[in-house]
């Protein structure tokens, strides 16, 4: 499991919204935003909501990609790991709960406060592989891995 370091997870809770990419069944890569998350030094977590795609997706197939980029300074991140739910109670409801209090400390609109409000799955992503989304930097060289990250979506 690769270590989130402090600069990166600060980096991603600036940015507030970060892509989940799933594939299922069908083959397509299906791409879901997320601002209802948390990082910690060695997981990220997320709320869904919903059971449609990327919740249908990480069922068949565990191996998820997370995306994070400031367009402004055109600097971001992507790791590549393994997604699971948490359904293990109290753990379940104090990520979940740690989740919302947070978000709606920074977003009030009526939409982000009526979802939180819902049930929700939490995600636990165990990242295996950092690359560098900056265009100045070898984006195609990890920035940290414990794994040969070729290995995870090969047949």
């Amino acid at each position: 499991m690769v270590k989130i370091p402090d600069s990166i997870k600060k980096f991603i809770d600036e940015q507030g919204i970060f892509v989940v990419g799933t594939i299922g069944e069908t083959k397509f890569v299906n791409m879901s935003p997320r601002i209802f998350f948390k990082v910690e030094e060695d997981a990220i977590y997320w709320l869904d909501f919903f059971e449609h795609k990327s919740f249908k997706n990480i069922q068949v197939n565990p191996y998820v990609t997370i995306s994070v980029f400031n367009k402004n300074d055109l600097e971001g991140y992507q790791f590549k790991g393994s997604a699971s739910y948490i359904t293990d109670e109290p753990t379940k409801s104090e990520i979940r709960d740690s989740i919302i209090e947070n978000i709606l400390k920074t977003n009030l609109s009526p939409k982000t406060k009526s979802l939180s409000e819902k049930e929700a799955h939490v995600i636990q992503f165990e990242p295996q592989v950092c690359y560098s989304l900056n265009p100045e930097e070898y984006s195609d060289l990890s920035i940290g891995s414990d794994i040969d990250s070729t290995s995870l979506f090969c047949d």
